[in-house]
């Protein structure tokens, strides 16, 4: 290609590699990049990869790769990633914490400049979270730890809305079915419960607190042990949309009417709420929105930029009022 362009390798690769401060003359940089397309040159990536010290990926390494809320938190990532020149890989943390040794190569062959995890919160995986933070720049979805990149839903709120919706249709006794009670976002989201119903003279009883999970069967158990109680409350609070379907399902099976007997709110919304049985109501959450922020802080820490946990409260969490709730009786 140089000798096609009449210059030499070095001002070749300067061309092509688009150097700002290369000073040739407009005519010049023409034949160079004419000769690049007329002979189908094509950069290689593993080259400049080993030169920059820079791959040119970005991995997400989500807790569960099926969880339908995890679809749009990764097409926010990715979209982003794409603009600012990068791919993004997808990792499954239960695997991953099967096969360390695979997660070590990955982390140490410089197949990825950084990760951003989305984890579940369970001690299973503190190791995964501590061996990326040791290699490569990192950034936490929905979790946050002293010192470490994060970026977070507005919980609270997401839960305080959810409490206030129960109390303008007159709940006064509400329960919580939290996710994995040791989690951040988990401890979040009773705090923001918690805070509403303190501001109504209003206590959250610790026997209407549940311990629960991520997904249906989690939030099936968790409600079977709730209605197993003498006393229950008429309204609860389920921290994940997956788990509020196992609600939805431990009450048919104990055939408590819902809402008649018991209303239930959940935190997220996807598609298919609106077909479950009742329509459950659900509380909006940014999802896309997490996915780009993560990505545009991993970018900005690979960029020299300093570790910071960031709060999505933009766009707010948004109420979707479908049949699951309604008056007490």
């Amino acid at each position: 290609m140089a000798k096609a362009a009449g210059v030499s390798p070095a001002i070749v690769s300067r061309v092509i590699n688009d150097d700002q401060s290369l000073r040739i003359r407009p005519d010049t940089r023409k034949r160079v990049l004419s000769a690049a397309k007329s002979l189908d040159y094509t950069p290689n990536g593993a080259a400049r990869a080993l030169r920059l010290a820079s791959s040119g990926a970005l991995c997400l390494v989500a807790s569960d790769v099926t969880h339908p809320l995890h679809g749009e938190t990764l097409r926010g990532a990715h979209i982003r990633a794409a603009r600012a020149g990068y791919v993004v890989l997808l990792g499954d943390a239960e695997e991953l914490a099967h096969n360390q040794q695979s997660y070590e190569n990955l982390l140490s062959s410089r197949r990825v400049d950084g990760l951003v995890l989305h984890l579940s919160g369970r001690s299973a995986e503190a190791p995964l979270r501590r061996l990326a933070e040791a290699r490569v720049p990192t950034v936490l979805i929905n979790s946050r730890m002293r010192g470490r990149g994060s970026v977070i839903l507005d919980d609270e709120a997401a839960a305080a809305l959810a409490a206030e919706h129960l109390l303008e249709l007159g709940h006064t006794r509400i329960g919580f079915v939290s996710g994995v009670a040791a989690s951040d976002r988990s401890q979040r989201r009773r705090r923001g419960l918690e805070a509403v119903l303190e501001q109504q003279g209003l206590r959250l009883k610790p026997e209407w607190i549940v311990a629960g999970g991520w997904d249906e069967p989690a939030g099936h158990e968790a409600v079977l042990r709730l209605l197993r109680q003498r006393e229950r409350p008429t309204g609860l609070v389920v921290a994940n949309v997956l788990a509020g379907i196992g609600a939805l399902a431990a009450c048919r099976e104990r055939a408590v009417e819902v809402p008649h007997e018991l209303s239930v709110v959940a935190i997220h919304d996807t598609w298919f709420t609106d077909h479950t049985n009742p329509p459950l109501t659900a509380v909006k959450t940014p999802l896309w929105e997490m996915g780009a922020a993560a990505v545009d802080l991993l970018i900005e820490m690979l960029n020299g930029g300093e570790r910071r946990s960031v709060v999505l409260r933009e766009p707010p969490p948004e109420l979707a009022v479908r049949e699951s709730t309604g008056p007490p009786a």
